[in-house]
């Protein structure tokens, strides 16, 4: 069995909406209120990119922590306040590699493998995880404010 059927199989994963595949392993028992209504105290998965995968633009509404555990390298592209920001998440701290970084509600973002091979990551999101408050990235948006970037936001903008 090869690698990436290994790992959907081991820990029972499905199709990610996004991109990739998914398994949501905690759900907090505790409730918020918020502005957007009662939310989740916070929400976690495991998320699985196979080689030629990508997690497609998209923001939510709450921040969002990305844990790598193994496999290839991955590169987020972060999009907010008029900025750009590329950062890999792996376990190389000579490459400058992060093994966690925190997404800030409401930046656009997307991830694409650095290496031929998976990457198996877990994300915790906070207030949890809520379809309401899963946004896509427009790209017509995004490439008026940034031009420099329209290769990647066309790589990463969802397909119809």
């Amino acid at each position: 069995m090869i690698e990436y059927e290994s790992v959907i199989e081991k820990y029972n994963l499905i199709p990610h909406p996004e991109g990739g595949w998914f398994k949501r392993t905690y759900t907090s028992s505790q409730v918020l209120n918020t502005a957007r209504g009662e939310r989740i105290c916070g929400s976690s998965i495991l998320y699985y990119l196979d080689k030629g995968e990508k997690s497609r633009l998209h923001f939510l509404d709450s921040d969002e922590v990305w844990y790598f555990h193994y496999g290839s390298s991955l590169r987020m592209h972060l999009f907010f306040e008029g900025q750009y920001l590329d950062v890999v998440l792996g376990n190389s701290l000579i490459r400058g590699e992060l093994i966690q970084y925190t997404v800030p509600r409401g930046t656009v973002f997307g991830a694409e493998l650095v290496e031929n091979k998976g990457s198996l990551l877990s994300c915790f999101v906070c207030p949890g995880f809520c379809d309401e408050d899963f946004h896509w990235g427009i790209a017509e948006k995004l490439i008026v404010e940034f031009p420099d970037q329209i290769e990647t936001i066309k790589r990463l903008t969802p397909k119809a």
